[in-house]
């Protein structure tokens, strides 16, 4: 399948680049958010259904070349409407301003409601930081609860229930009072009025301060840790439908630079913070397109497949029905093609009934995109046209 394909492929990169502590940060990404294809909830007829993804995680440090794109500045254009401070999905504005020595940021990931950032230490420590925009995570005083919208709370990897318990007070961050959550896991503090960053501390809570009061927000950080906040496409789209935007982003970091390993696209007119990018509505398709290595397009089990050409290079199609509540069908359409012009790519969607009707579907979505190659000097910060 094109999921442990992948997989294979990250896990070689990751044992030929940090053999010493590969094993963590996957077990660490395991338990958290981080994957090639996201969770789906799949709401069907007046009745949620919930369809299970095939997950990944994506383990990637040091392992993309560092000439990659040190010379292109974020391109600008927009699509749709922002409301409600709600985040540019497309762009990543907060970073670490200080880590331990020897610690590395790995991977961002970017969503309407807030922007994560995974960091690495040589000690196998683990850091996660997530920026949530205004009014998306609040404290309710009378059950000690800090609590988030359920859509976004879930985009951050290591947290895994809108509600966490407070259970302390901690120091003064950028001028407010923060708190411990959950018996210390996390460190919780106000960035700006009713906005909150949210950090893991499951090491040494001075060192979780310290970080906490180094991050960066919407200007650019230190050099060391990631200034550059843009990420870079192999592909890109040569036409789309007016109104389509990139609603959320995971990226891969090396060098300053994020390769962008997986985004989602959709339709949409306006984006706001609790646009959700972790639950599904039909017709939002999920793209990767990332350097091919060992990796092949397989199959799921109980899908139709077919070949397709394109562009004159040989895809599979599959695509894998199944029934839902009230007779109503769920239609997973993918397109796989590894190898093709040194890439692996892979476009997922889904729609309902017997005959999904997507406003583009996998293969029409190929057709309207243009894949850059494995050279990183060709790649590009905005893959919309």
């Amino acid at each position: 399948m094109l999921e442990k394909s992948v997989e294979r492929f990250f896990q070689e990169i990751a044992d030929r680049e940090l053999p010493q502590s590969r094993v963590s940060i996957q077990q660490s990404l395991q338990q958290g958010r981080a994957r090639l294809r996201r969770r789906r909830l799949i709401r069907a007829v007046g009745t949620p259904a919930v369809a299970a993804v095939a997950t990944l995680a994506v383990v990637m440090a040091g392992a993309i070349p560092a000439t990659i794109g040190h010379s292109r500045r974020p391109q600008t254009r927009t699509y749709g409407k922002l409301v409600g401070g709600a985040f540019d999905p497309s762009h990543l504005v907060v970073a670490y301003g200080w880590l331990p020595k020897g610690t590395l940021v790995t991977n961002a990931e970017t969503s309407p409601g807030v922007e994560t950032l995974n960091a690495y230490g040589p000690h196998s420590d683990l850091w996660v930081l997530g920026v949530y925009a205004r009014s998306v995570c609040d404290v309710k005083k009378a059950a000690r609860q800090f609590t988030c919208l359920r859509a976004v709370a879930t985009n951050n990897p290591m947290m895994h229930s809108p509600a966490l318990p407070v259970t302390g007070h901690g120091p003064t961050i950028d001028g407010h009072k923060s708190l411990w959550l959950d018996g210390g896991l996390y460190l919780a503090w106000q960035y700006a009025p009713r906005a909150w960053a949210l950090l893991t501390s499951l090491n040494e809570a001075t060192i979780a301060v310290r970080i906490a009061r180094a991050v960066e927000y919407g200007r650019a950080a230190p050099k060391k840790y990631g200034q550059r906040a843009s990420f870079t496409f192999a592909s890109r789209f040569t036409s789309l439908p007016r109104g389509w935007r990139i609603i959320g982003v995971m990226s891969a970091r090396q060098d300053g630079v994020y390769l962008t390993m997986n985004y989602q696209i959709a339709r949409i007119h306006t984006i706001s913070p609790a646009t959700p990018t972790d639950t599904f509505s039909a017709d939002e398709p999920d793209i990767a397109v990332t350097p091919a290595a060992a990796a092949n397009c397989g199959g799921r089990p109980g899908a139709t497949h077919r070949r397709v050409t394109i562009d004159g290079h040989l895809f599979i199609l599959s695509d894998f029905r199944t029934k839902l509540h009230r007779g109503v069908v769920m239609s997973e359409l993918a397109l796989c093609g590894d190898h093709v012009d040194g890439l692996l790519v892979s476009i997922f969607d889904i729609g309902f009934g017997a005959h999904p009707h997507l406003a583009l579907s996998p293969a029409q979505l190929m057709e309207r995109m243009q894949l850059l190659g494995n050279n990183p000097a060709n790649w590009v910060t905005n893959p919309l046209p």
